[in-house]
C-alpha cells in the first residue's frame, strides 16, 4: 500500500508539473498623472479671470511695453482695469497655451501676445 501511495503522489506531482501555469498577478502600473500645466489665473474667452488675484498695477501705468513683458494675463487685465475687447487662446508647438488679447486704446489698438500665461509682445 505505501508503494502505490508513492506512485499516486509521484503521479500527482508529475501532472501538477506539466499543468499549465497562470501567471502570477501582476500589480497594475500606477496610474500617469494628467498632462496638464497650471497656468494659475488666465483669462477666459470671455475676458474674466479665472480667479482673483492682488496685483498693484500703479507702477506699471505709462510704462513703455517692454516693461510689462512677463507679466500675466490677468495682471494685463488689472493694468487696464476693463476685460479686453477680444480674448482668443490655443497651443502652438512652443506653448501649451498661447492668449492673444485685444484692446481698445486712446492711441489705437494693442494686441497683446501671450505665452503659457506670460506677456511676450505688444503689437501697437
Amino acid at each position: 500500500m505505501k508503494t502505490s501511495f508513492a506512485v499516486l503522489a509521484l503521479a500527482l506531482v508529475s501532472l501538477a508539473a506539466c499543468a499549465p501555469q497562470r501567471p502570477a498577478p501582476v500589480a497594475a502600473a500606477p496610474a500617469a498623472a494628467p498632462a496638464t500645466m497650471s497656468f494659475g489665473a488666465v483669462v477666459d474667452e470671455a475676458g474674466q479671470c479665472t480667479e482673483t488675484i492682488t496685483f498693484d498695477a500703479a507702477p506699471y501705468k505709462g510704462k513703455p511695453d517692454d516693461a510689462l513683458i512677463g507679466l500675466s494675463e490677468c495682471q494685463i487685465v488689472a493694468l487696464h482695469g476693463e476685460s479686453p475687447l477680444s480674448v482668443m487662446t490655443g497651443a502652438s508647438q512652443q506653448s501649451k497655451r498661447e492668449t492673444t488679447m485685444l484692446y481698445m486704446e486712446s492711441n489705437g489698438k494693442a494686441v497683446y501676445l501671450f505665452s503659457d500665461n506670460h506677456l511676450k509682445r505688444v503689437v501697437r
